[in-house]
């Protein structure tokens, strides 16, 4: 795994999958860092590491999300030449659609399958909240705190304040910039994963997913808020096995 794009994964010899976890903005890697020991040795489980943080601290975003996924799936044709699945989280699906078409473009290759978790689709993405684009430290501060993506206690955080919440604000301001790529349906099945009690999405929209594939789209709701899959990794990771055991077939 030696790219600057990936970091807390790990590869297998017996693997012929590759796996790649997006966080959601303002995530890092690290979230990801105990599904190298909840999956399966069948894949090889590559977190994704944006730019402007952890080991990348200094490197600058890219002004736009397909810039960002173009670059990514560019620097690693290894990982995207071959046979390859997604998971990704809240804006990380945006970010994750964008490399899918980068990647077949470069590579003539698409996913085996996506999960796409707690997360509307990309014709959806952060469209209520470009107001914010503008908006000064403070106002982000109280939108996060009353989107429920960060908790009251962030605002007597140093650590937050001054390394989580730039990072944050620098992907939601590429992020209110995006408009999604105009292209052709895929062909892999896609699994809609959420928490029965996310706030932040409308869970009417997830079923638009559909029209991003040729193949099935079904769903799977996991008891907990948008991130739901944080505090305890293990039910996800053992869904994300089942599909490896029915070849990504969503009926088993």
């Amino acid at each position: 795994m030696n790219s600057k794009w990936f970091a807390y994964g790990m590869t297998h010899e017996q693997a012929d999958l590759n796996l790649l976890l997006f966080p959601f903005a303002g995530g890092c890697p690290s979230v990801f860092v105990q599904w190298k020991r909840l999956l399966s040795a069948k894949v090889n489980v590559y977190p994704v590491l944006y730019p402007f943080r952890e080991a990348r601290r200094s490197e600058q975003l890219p002004d736009t999300v397909q810039q960002l996924a173009q670059s990514l799936a560019a620097e690693n044709e290894a990982v995207f030449s071959g046979k390859y699945a997604i998971f990704a989280h809240c804006a990380g699906a945006s970010v994750a659609y964008e490399t899918i078409l980068a990647a077949k473009q470069l590579y003539g290759t698409e996913p085996e399958w996506l999960i796409v978790s707690g997360a509307e689709p990309p014709e959806y993405s952060l469209e209520s909240l470009r107001y914010l684009a503008d908006a000064s430290p403070a106002e982000f501060l109280n939108y996060l705190i009353s989107g429920g993506f960060a908790e009251e206690s962030v605002r007597d955080n140093p650590a937050f304040l001054s390394y989580y919440l730039p990072i944050i604000s620098a992907d939601f301001r590429m992020l209110f910039s995006y408009r999604m790529t105009a292209a052709p349906p895929l062909h892999c099945p896609i699994f809609r994963f959420r928490g029965d009690t996310d706030k932040v999405i409308d869970p009417a929209r997830l079923a638009a997913w559909q029209h991003y594939t040729e193949g099935t789209c079904t769903e799977q709701v996991f008891s907990g808020g948008h991130y739901y899959f944080t505090a305890d990794p293990a039910p996800v990771c053992s869904s994300i096995n089942r599909i490896l055991e029915q070849g990504g077939n969503a009926n088993g």
